[in-house]
């Protein structure tokens, strides 16, 4: 997927659109270019568990952010801190093969790209123009909740 970067005013300018719509709702925080977003995650008994996971947009809108978990004391990835989930379209990896901050394996997330050896996939792939992060949230609250969640790791 061959997308050229925006500058960084443009790219300030459409994550200033974007993310208050895909983070609604959730807790955030902006430091330099780079967010931490804390989700939720719910339990089959009820109880909710509190991931806190770090994004990065390098070529967004044109491919999907970067993301991962991460300590929520020091902002540091950190595998131990990922949640126990998936599904048969996401499927999590706190340890993957040349990803150096883990792997969400999901076409929603840059490193399924880059990491996953996926490459293309038009029924799939993240479409520029038509997805947004929100997309990319979706997924991941989607994944955070039964059956697909089952707990911390």
């Amino acid at each position: 997927m061959e997308v050229t970067p925006l500058t960084l005013i443009e790219l300030r300018a459409v994550l200033a659109n974007d993310l208050p719509v895909a983070f609604e709702g959730l807790s955030w925080t902006q430091d330099d270019d780079v967010y931490f977003v804390e989700f939720p995650a719910l339990r089959q008994d009820g109880t909710i568990d509190h991931y806190l996971t770090k994004w990065t947009f390098t070529y967004y809108p044109g491919q999907p952010p970067h993301v991962t978990f991460v300590n929520p004391a020091t902002g540091v990835y950190d595998g131990s801190g990922w949640p126990n989930a998936g599904n048969g379209r996401l499927v999590m990896n706190p340890v993957y093969d040349g990803a150096p901050e883990g792997l969400i394996c999901n076409s929603m997330f840059y490193d399924w790209y880059y990491y996953g050896g996926h490459g293309d996939q038009p029924t799939v792939s993240w479409k520029p123009g038509i997805h947004k992060a929100i997309a990319t949230v979706t997924e991941l609250r989607e994944v955070l909740k039964p059956p697909a969640y089952v707990g911390p790791r």
